[in-house]
C-alpha cells in the first residue's frame, strides 16, 4: 500500500459502542482516505467484520508494528486538522443541552471542531502506540464463514 505524503483531517465518528472512530482525510492530490479503529465487538454489523481494536486505512487491515504502521503515525503526527464546514450526510451534531457521560464525550461536546478533530487524531495514535495495541495484533482475523 502506498501512502501519500500528507494527510488533512477534516471529519471523524466517534461511536458509543466503548469509542470505535472513524477519521476522513484527503491526500496532497484530493484523494479521500478513511481510518477505521474498531472498539468493540459489535462493529460493522452487516459488513465484513473488522478485528476489535486493530487499525484499518481505506477498509485493508494496517499490520500491528508494521513499517507500514510505523509510516502511517508519523503521517498522522504530521497530519492538519482542518474541519470541514459542512456535515457528512447522516451525520449528527451533538447539541446543548446535554449531559456527557464521561470525560471524552464530555470533551467532544464542549470542545471546538479543531480540537475536538485533533484530539481523536491524537487518541487513535496513543493508542496504536500502546501496548494493549501491540497485544492486540496476535489475535487472528475473523473468518468471513458464515456457518
Amino acid at each position: 500500500m502506498k501512502l501519500p505524503s500528507l494527510l488533512t483531517f477534516h471529519d471523524a465518528d466517534y461511536a458509543l459502542d466503548g469509542g470505535s472512530t472513524t477519521l476522513y482525510a484527503t491526500d496532497e492530490l484530493g484523494g479521500e482516505h478513511r481510518v477505521y479503529l474498531p472498539r468493540n465487538i459489535y462493529s460493522d454489523a452487516g459488513t465484513p467484520r473488522r478485528v476489535t481494536g486493530l487499525l484499518y486505512l481505506d477498509d485493508e487491515l494496517v499490520p500491528v508494528r508494521s513499517a507500514l504502521e510505523s509510516d502511517l503515525m508519523r503521517l498522522f503526527r504530521r497530519g492538519r486538522c482542518v474541519p470541514s464546514s459542512t456535515p457528512r450526510p447522516g451525520c449528527e451534531k451533538v447539541e446543548g443541552p446535554v449531559t456527557a457521560v464521561g470525560k471524552d464525550l464530555e470533551r467532544l461536546v464542549r470542545g471546538t471542531p479543531q480540537d475536538n478533530l485533533r484530539w481523536l487524531v491524537d487518541s487513535v495514535i496513543s493508542y496504536v502506540a500502546s501496548e494493549i495495541y501491540a497485544a492486540s495484533g496476535n489475535v487472528p482475523p475473523p473468518s468471513n464463514d458464515q456457518t
